[in-house]
């Protein structure tokens, strides 16, 4: 009897035993959770991603409303630079600021407005100083959030990611239609949204460009922007600002520019480009000139660390090469030269695939991809070149 207990006693334990997974198991129970991973992860990345691109496309909306409440005041869009007005006193090149100085106060930001203006109208060497300072404070609607590098100068962030257009055009000196009066030297029209100068859109007499409605000795003189009437292409088909990558914040590199240095830093010191129509370069005039910048052994990445200077990789970007180039951007001039972007290519550049965002005149933003055409492009930077382009 006490054995046929104890059989059974076993045969329950027997019973009751579980067996643990074999080895084998085990690695195809990894391998699965692996493959499910590998699965989501993307997914996840590219909801964030698109979480991104939408507080980027809702920053440029900010920047086009920003832009037609100065329209609805002036009659007019800014224009791409602001000088201090030499009747209280002589100036130089870096007391200049861009046109965002201008549109700060209508994106929440009258406290810096205010400051920048008090040393646009001291003549001082410390002026200069305390602008340059004053205008790279960082303004959160001028960040883009997929290009996390932090500034070029500082660990703050006081980056920037968006260029107004100065369209298809790409400033050279030579023979032209327009003379830059302070160089002697010809440049064509611009015909994008805004310009790098006055002279640009008076063509010859800074003074005939001034804004009439502020008095000398204020302190501040600035060219009127374009009216919508410039806008013949219409404001919907004119581009109006794109994206720009920050650089690495060196301020000269002498050696050999790969494909890892660029597209965040600027090539400079290259030759001026000569193209047959400079309003639209072509796809192997731009071929030439990128492959030369390729050997470039001098390049600059201080482009996206102030945007309140008015220069092309500041606050400026042009619509002559397309959006994320292969090649590298940049010229004879570069961000942080002085008249930086008179002699170059700086199509918008970003971090979302596939694309860049882009904000039309009309305040509208759309995602256009890398494929766009050229020809299709330059058009879309081009506010008057009577070709209306189906977006």
């Amino acid at each position: 009897m006490k054995n046929k207990k104890s059989a059974i006693m076993v045969r329950k334990f027997d019973n009751g035993t579980r067996r643990g997974f074999t080895l084998i198991e085990l690695l195809v129970v990894i391998a699965i959770i692996g493959v499910l991973v590998g699965l989501l992860l993307p997914a996840v990345q590219q909801a964030r991603e698109a979480a991104r691109r939408s507080s980027c496309v809702n920053n440029m909306k900010q920047v086009g409303l920003a832009a037609h409440n100065y329209l609805s005041a002036h009659q007019a869009f800014p224009p791409g630079m602001v000088q201090p007005d030499p009747s209280i006193g002589s100036w130089n090149n870096w007391e200049n600021a861009s046109a965002y100085y201008l549109l700060l106060p209508l994106m929440e930001q009258p406290g810096l407005y205010d400051k920048i203006t008090a040393q646009l109208q001291v003549d001082s060497a410390n002026a200069q100083v305390e602008l340059y300072n004053l205008s790279r404070q960082p303004v959160t609607n001028l960040m883009c959030p997929s290009d996390s590098t932090d500034s070029p100068d500082s660990p703050e962030g006081d980056r920037s990611n968006y260029g107004l257009s100065t369209g298809s055009t790409i400033f050279l000196g030579g023979a032209d239609d327009c003379t830059f009066w302070s160089s002697g030297k010809q440049y064509p029209r611009a015909n994008g949204f805004t310009s790098r100068t006055r002279a640009l859109q008076t063509c010859g007499n800074p003074q005939a460009g001034r804004n009439q409605d502020v008095p000398r000795g204020t302190g501040k003189q600035w060219a009127d922007g374009y009216g919508t009437e410039k806008f013949t292409d219409g404001l919907s088909n004119t581009v109006m600002a794109g994206e720009m990558l920050a650089g690495n914040g060196a301020a000269s590199w002498r050696g050999t520019i790969t494909k890892a240095v660029y597209p965040r830093n600027y090539v400079r010191g290259q030759s001026a480009l000569s193209p047959a129509d400079r309003n639209f370069i072509t796809e192997a005039e731009l071929t030439t000139w990128g492959q030369t910048a390729e050997a470039a052994t001098d390049w600059f990445g201080r482009n996206g660390s102030f945007w309140g200077w008015p220069g092309h990789g500041s606050s400026l970007i042009n619509c002559a090469a397309p959006p994320n180039w292969q090649y590298p951007s940049g010229g004879q001039g570069t961000p942080g030269m002085p008249f930086d972007g008179y002699t170059g290519l700086f199509p918008p550049r970003s971090r979302h695939p596939g694309g860049v965002s882009v904000a039309y005149a009309d305040a509208s933003v759309q995602f256009l991809n890398d494929s766009i055409e050229l020809r299709t492009w330059q058009r879309l930077g081009n506010r008057r070149d009577g070709e209306v382009i189906s977006k």
